[in-house]
C-alpha cells in the first residue's frame, strides 16, 4: 500500500502522525506532571501536619510555634469566624487520621489551608506559598515545538514542490508534448534530475527529427521507382512473371504505406478527423484497400452508425482482416459487427503470448515470415486514438480480434 501513495501524501501522513504524537506526548506529560505536583503537595502538608502534631504532644511554647511557621512558610488563622468560613465553604482535598491526631487539607480562594487537630489543640494554618498548578511553561514548550514542527513542514513542502512540478512535466512529456523544458536551477538532487531530463528530451527530439526526416526521404525515394517498376511490369509478356512482379511491387507499396501510417501515428501532431459513418461504408472501403475477393470473408454485420476517422478505421479493419486471412488454417475469415463491437475471427492455434507482445512496433514471430510486424501495432494505435479497446481471445478453435467500443 505504501508503494502506491505519492511522496507528498506520504510526507503529509508522516507529519500528521508526528503532530498527533507531539500532542499526545504533551498531554501525557501534563497529566503526569500534575500528578507529581499533587503528590509533592500531599507530602508537604503531611510533613507540616506531623511536625505540629508531634509538637503538640510536648505542650509547645509560642516561640517553637513561630519557628515552625517560618520553617514551612505558613501562618495561623486566629479568627474563629474565618476558620468556620473555610471549613464550611472550602474544598476538602484530604483527611488523614493517625495515632498522633487528625489533619485536613482545604483549598479556598486558590489558597491551601491545613487544619490540625489533637486532643486539646486545634489550629488552622494558611500556606503562604503559591502552589496552584500552572501549565504556562509546558504550554510555551508545546507552542515552541509546534512552531518548529510547522516550520520544518513548510521547508520540506517547499523542497518537494519542484518535484511535483517535475512529475507533472514528465507526465506531459509522456503524453507526447516534446517541447517540455524543466526550469529548475537548484544544485540538489532534483536539479540534477531536471538537467538530466532536459538533456534526455533534447536527445529524443533530435533522434525523432532524424527519424522523421529519414522516413520521409526513404518513402519518397522508394515510391517513385516502385511506381515506375509497376508500369514496366505491365509490359511483360510472360503472364506469370508479370503477376509475380506486380504482386511483389504491390507488397512493397503496402509496406511503404504501413510505414507512412506508423510515422503518422507516432508523430506528436497525430490528429484524427471523425465523422458519422455507417459500418458498411467502412467495410466496403476496407475491401477496396485490400484488393481482394470478399468471398473468403464470412459476414455477420448489423449495420450501424458510429463516429470515426474513415481512413484510419478502414486501415485498422484492413490489417485485422489481412492477418486473419494470412494466418488462418483455411485461408478464410469471419467478421461480426454491431454497435458494441467489431470481431474479426479466423481458424488457428491460440497465440503463445499476450496481445501486448504482438502489438509492439516491428514485432514479428518467426512463423509469420510474410508479415511486416506492424499490422497489430497500427490497429492498436488507431483503436486507442478512438478511445476504444483492442481485445484478443481464442474460442472453439478460432482467434478473435475484437474492437470493443463499449470500454
Amino acid at each position: 500500500m505504501i508503494k502506491n501513495i505519492s511522496i507528498n501524501t506520504f510526507v503529509n501522513i508522516i507529519f500528521t502522525l508526528a503532530f498527533i504524537s507531539i500532542f499526545v506526548t504533551f498531554a501525557m506529560f501534563i497529566r503526569y506532571d500534575k500528578e507529581r505536583h499533587d503528590s509533592n503537595l500531599q507530602n508537604r502538608y503531611e510533613m507540616i501536619a506531623e511536625n505540629f502534631l508531634i509538637l503538640f504532644q510536648d505542650h509547645p511554647t509560642k516561640e517553637r510555634l513561630v519557628d515552625l511557621y517560618k520553617k514551612f512558610n505558613i501562618r495561623p488563622i486566629d479568627n474563629r469566624d474565618r476558620i468556620l468560613e473555610i471549613i464550611n465553604n472550602a474544598q476538602e482535598l484530604t483527611i488523614t487520621q493517625n495515632y498522633l491526631g487528625t489533619y485536613r487539607v482545604y483549598k479556598y480562594d486558590e489558597t491551601f489551608y491545613i487544619y490540625v487537630q489533637q486532643y486539646g489543640y486545634n489550629i488552622m494554618l494558611k500556606d503562604t506559598k503559591y502552589h496552584n498548578y500552572s501549565i504556562a511553561f509546558i504550554s510555551a514548550g508545546f507552542i515552541l515545538a509546534l512552531l518548529i514542527f510547522l516550520i520544518l513542514y513548510e521547508i520540506l513542502t517547499r523542497k518537494l514542490k519542484p518535484l511535483k512540478i517535475l512529475n507533472r512535466q514528465i507526465i506531459e512529456f509522456s503524453k507526447g508534448n516534446k517541447d517540455i523544458k524543466l526550469n529548475y536551477t537548484g544544485n540538489d538532487e532534483i536539479g540534477t534530475i531536471a538537467r538530466s531530463f532536459n538533456e534526455a528530451i533534447n536527445i529524443i527530439n533530435n533522434q525523432s527529427k532524424s527519424k522523421d526526416l529519414f522516413m520521409r526521404n526513404m518513402m519518397h525515394e522508394l515510391k517513385t521507382p516502385i511506381t515506375k517498376a509497376m508500369f514496366i511490369a505491365e509490359t511483360l509478356e510472360n503472364e506469370k512473371t508479370r503477376d509475380n512482379l506486380q504482386k511483389a511491387f504491390r507488397r512493397m507499396d503496402d509496406i511503404i504505406k504501413e510505414l507512412a501510417t506508423v510515422e503518422k501515428l507516432t508523430s506528436k501532431n497525430t490528429m484524427i478527423y471523425k465523422e458519422d459513418v455507417d459500418f458498411l461504408t467502412i467495410f466496403d472501403k476496407t475491401i477496396d484497400l485490400m484488393l481482394i475477393n470478399p468471398n473468403n470473408i464470412e459476414k455477420n454485420i448489423e449495420n450501424f452508425t458510429f463516429n470515426v476517422d474513415i481512413y484510419m478505421m478502414s486501415i485498422a479493419l484492413k490489417n485485422l482482416i489481412d492477418n486473419a486471412l494470412k494466418f488462418s488454417t483455411d485461408k478464410k475469415a469471419k467478421i461480426e459487427a454491431n454497435n458494441k463491437s467489431i470481431k474479426v475471427a479466423s481458424k488457428g492455434e491460440a497465440l503463445k503470448n499476450s496481445l501486448d507482445y504482438y502489438t509492439d512496433a516491428f514485432y514479428q514471430e518467426e512463423k509469420r515470415s510474410n508479415g511486416f510486424g506492424l499490422g497489430l501495432y497500427i490497429v492498436k494505435a488507431i483503436v486507442n486514438l478512438h478511445k476504444y479497446k483492442l481485445v484478443y481471445k481464442h474460442k472453439d478453435g478460432y482467434n478473435y480480434f475484437i474492437i470493443d467500443m463499449e470500454k
